[in-house]
């Protein structure tokens, strides 16, 4: 009798979170996100700077990047060119992902074909792959054909098998390059100070600041100041005291509004801010200017 010889699975695929095929534009840019399953990003066209930790590097066509979980991570045009990505997010905890950190990889025939068969298959499963980057919703694999889901699973192990034997002309660390740093830290500046214009009517802080774009405190305060010569917050101040001065111009609303509508605790501290900013009081600016 012949005994039977247990099949190791090198890469076992748990379930999938998302997959996405997106075209984004020269100008794209997603806040910095974490999360605990595993991303893969794989550019078909154009050119992308995805960022590790804040700091990026440049991915050309036919590259591939992983982010391993809760690894904070965003992807950027790079200002130049429009960009195709499929994007796959699953859960694997098998050892051999290690190997993936900090790493990309230029695909060749066979490992692209692979990313292919994938795709067409995500298609038939999910009847189209979604492309809307503000859809969040779950994938819905109830339509299926029979053994599709299996066969995703199947493909992308097989894909991961295929690039841990790549030839080192396959693979190369992930290096960061000064440019593509300085388009991530000034796009970052650029959504910050988006964000505080959209949000000019409430009391933010440094903390919470830090909190949304998951950045430290050091780290954001320094690009900020080399961006705009200012902290966050004084940059943040200043454009409160602008949108201040507006609305005192217009006359259509009284100081004690004013405050309330800009998110002050009390008249008191906006009035004490504003005089920081000004050298005036809100009262003697709106005199001054009526």
């Amino acid at each position: 009798m012949f005994t039977m010889q247990k099949i190791l699975s090198e890469f076992k695929i748990e379930g999938f979170h998302s997959i996405y095929s997106f075209e984004f534009g020269k100008d794209f840019y997603h806040t910095p996100e974490k999360h605990d399953f595993w991303e893969m990003v794989y550019v078909d066209k154009g050119e992308i700077i995805a960022t590790s930790d804040s700091i990026g590097c440049t991915l050309s066509q036919n590259q591939v990047i992983f982010h391993e979980p809760n690894e904070i991570h965003s992807h950027i045009s790079n200002h130049k060119v429009a960009n195709n990505m499929l994007v796959i997010s699953f859960t694997c905890k098998s050892s051999a992902m290690d190997f993936f950190k900090k790493k990309t990889f230029t695909l060749d025939k066979t490992t692209k074909t692979l990313l292919m068969l994938f795709a067409e298959e995500a298609k038939s499963a999910l009847g189209k792959i979604p492309d809307d980057y503000n859809s969040k919703n779950d994938l819905d694999f109830s339509s299926a054909p029979f053994g599709s889901v299996q066969l995703l699973s199947c493909y992308l192990s097989e894909f991961l098998i295929k690039l841990s034997r790549a030839e080192n002309e396959l693979l190369s660390r992930l290096s960061y390059n000064e440019s593509a740093r300085e388009i991530a830290e000034a796009t970052t500046i650029e959504t910050i100070i988006r964000f505080f214009e959209e949000n000019i009517n409430k009391p933010l802080t440094l903390k919470e600041l830090c909190g949304h774009f998951m950045l430290g405190k050091s780290q954001l305060s320094k690009i900020f100041k080399e961006y705009t010569n200012k902290s966050p917050m004084a940059y943040f101040a200043k454009i409160k005291t602008a949108e201040a001065k507006r609305l005192l111009r217009e006359n259509n609303m009284t100081t004690c509004e004013i405050a309330d509508f800009l998110g002050y605790s009390s008249i008191h501290t906006f009035s004490r801010a504003f005089k920081e900013q000004t050298g005036f009081s809100p009262t003697d600016y709106k005199n001054g200017i009526l």
